[in-house]
């Protein structure tokens, strides 16, 4: 009887082992998974770590003079935004006021522009490539300070050139106080 129990105990013991090892090799099997997983979301993080390292980082901000009024006369002038604030990337051009687009993407781009109007007009016009993009125009009657300002989204080739001109016969006005400014910066690449 004594060997009976005993076999019945060993052979209750020979399935909890086999029992055993097939949970072992579960877990194995699982474990397996995890690490891929892992060693899959660490790929993952140094590719985006990568990503954002390379980026292109483009801003600038400018304002266009401390000289007062500034006038176009019988063509259009291309306005040259000399006072600097911000030009991460250096794709803004203080000499010629134009940005050159550095990487292919989508940019946005924003505008003030102020003149003292009496019985007037203050027309300006945003161009990319030498196409005009935007124009706005304000009629104002009153002699005080007054104000265009608007903004675009734009999707840029790598050496697309966005700039603001004033058209022929137009004035605008700045000063220390940064009334007139022209800023943009890359939201993404494609």
């Amino acid at each position: 009887m004594e060997t009976a129990a005993q076999e019945t105990r060993l052979s209750a013991s020979e399935t909890e082992v086999e029992n055993l090892k097939m949970e072992t090799a579960a877990q194995e099997t699982e474990l397996a998974a995890v690490k891929t997983r892992l060693a899959d979301t660490e790929t993952d993080v140094v590719n985006l770590e990568k990503e954002i390292t390379e980026q292109p980082k483009v801003a600038f901000s400018a304002g266009l003079t401390n000289s007062g009024f500034i006038e176009s006369g019988n063509t259009d002038l291309n306005l040259v935004f000399t006072k600097v604030i911000t030009n991460v990337g250096q794709a803004y051009s203080s000499t010629t006021g134009f940005f050159t687009a550095p990487v292919r993407g989508v940019y946005y781009f924003r505008f003030t522009v102020a003149d003292v109007l009496s019985s007037r007009s203050m027309t300006i016009r945003m161009c990319k490539n030498g196409e005009q993009i935007m124009y706005l125009h304000e009629y104002d009657t009153d002699g005080q300070v007054s104000y265009l300002s608007s903004g675009a989204t734009l999707q840029l080739e790598e050496g697309d050139v966005v700039n603001m001109r004033l058209p022929a016969g137009y004035k605008l006005f700045d000063n220390t106080n940064n009334y007139t400014t022209f800023s943009g910066f890359l939201l993404f690449t494609l």
